[in-house]
Formats: C-alpha cells, sequence, structure tokens
C-alpha cells in the first residue's frame, strides 16, 4: 500500500476545496493567489489549509501511476 497526501483549503473558516492532490492543491493555491491580485480577496490571512493520508491499494495504485 501507497500512503498520498491529501489537501483541504479552507476561507473563512468555510472548506471550498477538499480531497485535493498535491498537483490540485497548488493550482488551487495559484488561482487564489492571482484572485486576490487582482481583487484583493480573498486575503491570504483568511486562506487555511489542512492535510491527511490517503492509503491506496494495489489496484489503486496502478490507477495513479501516472499521478506519482
Amino acid at each position: 500500500m501507497k500512503s498520498n497526501e491529501l489537501y483541504n483549503i479552507t476561507i473563512k473558516d468555510g472548506e471550498i476545496y477538499t480531497g485535493l492532490s498535491e498537483e490540485e492543491f497548488m493550482d488551487k493555491m495559484l488561482e487564489l493567489s492571482q484572485c486576490y491580485y487582482e481583487t484583493g480577496y480573498p486575503s491570504p490571512d483568511l486562506i487555511s489549509h489542512s492535510t491527511y493520508g490517503k492509503t491506496l491499494h494495489q489496484s489503486d495504485r496502478d490507477n495513479d501511476s501516472d499521478n506519482t
């Protein structure tokens, strides 16, 4: 079995993205930073994130092999 980190992004204590892969997390954070640069919202002070592990079974790992 293989363990992968998953990410949640929260703005003002309201979760907006859950179960993101590392690549998806980075894309969303870039999107949020561009939005802040263009509009002033959401402020980095309002954004937090958390991580947790996901265990992939052998058959899942074969399907996700391009994502590692």
